[in-house]
């Protein structure tokens, strides 16, 4: 199961785990705490079973002062590529200093720290509140690069029709060169389903909101305890096609201190391309089709360098599934709906998008990274010997194997996400159609996309720089 390992409780009995256990909370995971679950810390039973747990483990997580038991966790876990987080800061001189830390503010962590108010107003601190980076005793401060060039931490937020994602990341400086990457510092993804009904009632469901409202208050707290310079929040096409949408928004500007903005389709096609193809590497050849499978729409984009054509596509996953595949588990005539639903729009697509022909396939979304998970969890998968990349025969199984299945059979699949287990079909009915339709045999799969186009979008925004009193964010500036 994933978890966040907490170093320092059967270390050192004086370290208060009160603070680990809220940030492992906002980070969506629970807290491995080793003096409860190995039981002896005898060599080499307890060290054994903490090696375990860190392989196992999403982050790290430790707080000062770290003793040399503590320290050869954190040594392992970053030989292990795990992200370590330190509630805190450490001396200069430390050691541990020298390896890659990011640092958390405590103060962001305390009791009732951004809890919604009784009567439901905004949460009780501006998110976007400025910190002083003296005056905390480094507490917040980020790491610089080796080479001595700071990278601006940037927080992204993307809110779609069924899931909302964050991404706190360090942003590499003009020097760093084209090819720079970004450092990804906390990345949460939520399936919160703010697109419950939309279509059927034109308007956002109150459950939904109130979802979505719990998500970004935790949103808010990571924001500031990780010393965020740089904000941006963009909804979809839900915030786009609800009613009640600018209702949302105002909720959004309570809970999180920012505005966010609504993208049109094209606005969405053209960030998630420039998330996509920023993180390819060798072997994948342009020019690229991008196919960003949500679940209100999809966004196709054409090009090489940057997205030349951009389409639209009223082809979301939760908006197929509501329409069209409304029985447990499917029946024919429904799938026959879902795939000339799929198809009609997919033809209208393409012919918006001339030269498609020749480019390569690339799928993003956690429709296509679920359908991926589940195809290559079979054991005679084709994914090793091309990492990354999903075959139509592959797709064509998973179709295969879920038509018929009941949403209980489906959530004891291999590799299936358990919040995609009422829209997987009609994610994995989009992926073959497009594939079938495009007539390629391959397609890339990018776990990149919208979010990571935001965040890189914030490379050209200047940083807030707030006054004592506060203040908000209007799409990457100060607004008082």
């Amino acid at each position: 199961m994933p978890h966040a390992y907490y170093c320092a409780k059967c270390k050192n009995e004086q370290t208060d785990p009160r603070d680990a256990e809220r940030l492992a909370g906002i980070l969506g995971l629970p807290l491995w705490l080793p003096k409860d679950k190995a039981g002896s810390f005898g060599f080499p039973d307890g060290a054994l079973a903490c090696r375990q747990a860190i392989d196992e483990a999403d982050c790290v997580i430790c707080q000062p002062p770290i003793g040399h038991d503590c320290a050869w966790e954190l040594g392992y876990a970053a030989g292990a590529g795990k992200k370590i987080y330190v509630i805190g800061s450490l001396p200069e001189d430390d050691w541990m200093t020298k390896i890659d830390i990011h640092y958390v503010d405590p103060a962001a962590l305390a009791p009732g720290f951004r809890q919604p108010r009784a009567d439901s107003g905004p949460v009780g601190v501006p998110a976007l509140v400025a910190q002083d980076r003296t005056a905390d005793g480094g507490a917040s401060r980020r790491r610089h690069a080796l080479s001595g060039r700071a990278y601006t931490r940037v927080a992204a937020i993307d809110c779609g029709t069924n899931s909302i994602r964050l991404i706190v990341a360090d942003l590499p400086s003009a020097e760093h060169g084209p090819d720079a990457r970004m450092v990804e510092v906390v990345e949460r993804f939520d399936i919160i389903r703010l697109g419950q009904d939309v279509g059927r009632t034109g308007r956002l469901a109150r459950e939904a909101v109130g979802r979505a409202r719990a998500v970004l208050a935790d949103y808010a707290a990571l924001i500031t305890a990780f010393g965020v310079e740089r904000v941006r929040m963009c909804a979809t096409w839900v915030s786009r096609g609800a009613a009640d949408g600018e209702e949302f928004l105002a909720l959004v500007s309570d809970t999180l201190g920012l505005r966010s903005e609504v993208l049109s389709g094209g606005q969405e096609a053209h960030l998630a391309f420039a998330g996509v193809t920023r993180a390819l590497t060798g072997g994948v050849e342009a020019p690229y089709l991008m196919a960003d499978i949500g679940g209100g729409s999809t966004q196709f984009a054409l090009g090489s360098s940057d997205a030349e054509h951009v389409v639209s596509a009223d082809l979301g996953c939760v908006r197929i599934a509501e329409h069209c595949l409304r029985t447990d588990p499917p029946v024919p005539r429904e799938i026959a709906a879902a795939e000339l639903a799929i198809e009609t729009g997919l033809d209208e697509a393409l012919a918006a998008l001339p030269g498609w022909q020749d480019a390569t396939l690339i799928g993003a979304s956690e429709a296509v990274t679920t359908v991926a998970a589940i195809a290559w969890a079979r054991p005679f998968s084709s994914s090793g010997s091309r990492p990354g990349w999903l075959t139509y025969h592959e797709v064509d199984r998973v179709v295969t194997d879920l038509l018929g299945t009941t949403a209980a059979q489906r959530s004891r699949i291999p590799g299936m996400h358990p919040d995609m287990v009422d829209v997987i079909v009609a994610s994995a009915l989009v992926v073959r159609a497009t594939m079938k339709h495009t007539g390629k045999e391959t397609m890339v799969v990018s776990r990149h996309g919208l979010l990571h186009g935001i965040a890189w979008s914030l490379g050209d925004r200047p940083p807030h720089t707030a006054s004592p009193a506060g203040a908000a964010i209007d799409d990457g500036k100060v607004r008082s």
